[in-house]
């Protein structure tokens, strides 16, 4: 056989390049290597949704309020001045303000309102 010939590839490298999954496992790597503000954000608003969800376990009040606080929080984080601001982009801060607290007013009232079934 001479150097000139073609030579049938292995059929695992026959397709040439990366395969979909290992090009999304890399996106994802080199994506969150650094995390920006608002990963953070997100990853605190989940804890705070799994800790009231904890709490809801021992009561449904104490579960309704520190649910609340997450929106509360974000609401606060919200009105704090520029290096924090930077996680909300082309929206008015009076209404994200406004609609957090809002809503978590309107929580609080509901686990008020709504009777337990024990």
């Amino acid at each position: 056989m001479s150097s000139t010939e073609k030579v049938k590839a292995h059929p695992r490298h026959a397709r040439r390049g990366r395969g979909p999954i290992a090009k999304r496992w890399i996106y994802w790597k080199r994506r969150y290597a650094n995390p920006v503000l608002r990963d953070w954000v997100l990853l605190g608003c989940l804890l705070g949704i799994l800790i009231a969800a904890a709490c809801t376990l021992i009561d449904f009040h104490l579960g309704a309020i520190v649910l609340a606080v997450v929106p509360a929080g974000l609401a606060m984080m919200r009105a704090m001045p520029e290096p924090w601001a930077e996680v909300w982009t082309n929206r008015s801060k009076t209404v994200d303000i406004a609609t957090g607290l809002i809503f978590a007013v309107v929580l609080v009232a509901l686990a008020f309102v709504v009777p337990e079934s024990r």
